[in-house]
């Protein structure tokens, strides 16, 4: 009888030394759900997170892409899965992004901005899971907004009127709170299209009624603009002079004369107008405008009754 109380001590000890060792595992770990063991609701498996959270590349579209290292595995061959989360900067991280048995996950945000990530391991362990406490955590930018571009000619904005020489042309961009300008595409009349980092400086030449530059550009993403087009009007060609000019008394009223010519020609934008010059004198001078000091704007006629004279 008293060996029995004996032997009933000892086991009560071995019981009670089996429970505190098993309880003393404790790492810092969670443990969530249910076990067919209630004492494992102590943290029993010393899963740690990824050692490296290696990048979060921004790409095409919005999306981040997550890489990370392997966690080791915890002792008893259990299966490891990895928890993305995601919020941010500086935290907290309230969304979960996915799960994956793998080391790389791609995620995409609903809208523009800066995200920060963190990754968390996970084991399952009976009916529930371990998991371990955040990875270190990276950080980028989720951007699928393109450019906004634009256009200037010889330093200041297009003019829809005439230039009289070639152009400088410079296309450019701005990506705002994206992630940066990349390039820039641009063409001219039915030349090939030119693609070149951003901004592009070409030379706009020869006469033309209208040439056209169509024009686009991306960020370092390749999130691409549409295409947008600006007409540039050359003429740097002056007109051919009037010819047949002739004058004469008008008949109603002789202090008048009456200037009658043939029209000048352009090819490419047009006569605007004509300058009428005379002098009062009996002798005609050689033509230059310091010896014909009067002088009036006829507009694009081709007569002009000059009055009174002396």
């Amino acid at each position: 009888m008293r060996m029995d109380r004996i032997f009933a001590a000892a086991f009560v000890v071995l019981v009670s030394t089996a429970i505190i060792g098993f309880s003393t595992g404790d790492t810092g770990a969670s443990f969530t759900g249910t076990t067919t063991n209630p004492n494992q609701s102590w943290n029993t498996q010393n899963v740690t997170p990824p050692a490296s959270f290696t990048s979060a590349t921004s790409a095409i579209g919005g999306r981040i892409d997550l890489v990370w290292t392997a966690t080791a595995s915890p002792a008893g061959g259990h299966t490891l899965t990895y928890l993305v989360y995601r919020g941010p900067v500086g935290g907290p991280y309230p969304t979960l992004v996915g799960t994956t048995a793998g080391l790389t996950l791609s995620a995409t945000p609903g809208a523009d901005g800066t995200y920060e990530y963190v990754v968390q391991t996970k084991i399952a362990q009976g009916a529930g899971f371990f998991t371990s406490g955040n990875s270190a955590t990276k950080s980028n930018k989720s951007d699928r907004t393109a450019p906004a571009m634009s256009v200037t000619c010889n330093g200041a904005a297009c003019s829809a009127g005439w230039y009289t020489a070639t152009v400088a042309v410079v296309v450019s961009g701005n990506d705002g709170a994206g992630v940066g300008m990349g390039t820039a595409t641009y063409k001219i009349d039915a030349a090939a299209p030119n693609t070149v980092a951003a901004p592009a400086a070409f030379n706009v030449s020869g006469d033309s009624a209208g040439h056209t530059v169509v024009y686009s550009g991306a960020d370092t993403l390749a999130n691409a603009s549409g295409n947008s087009s600006q007409t540039i009007k050359i003429d740097g060609t002056a007109p051919t002079a009037a010819t047949g000019v002739n004058s004469a008394s008008n008949p109603g009223n002789p202090s008048n004369v009456d200037v009658t010519w043939t029209a000048g020609t352009d090819a490419t934008s047009g006569v605007a107008s004509y300058t009428v010059r005379w002098v009062q004198a009996n002798a005609c001078p050689a033509a230059t405008p310091a010896n014909y000091p009067n002088s009036a704007a006829a507009g694009n006629v081709t007569a002009y009754n000059i009055a009174p004279l002396t």
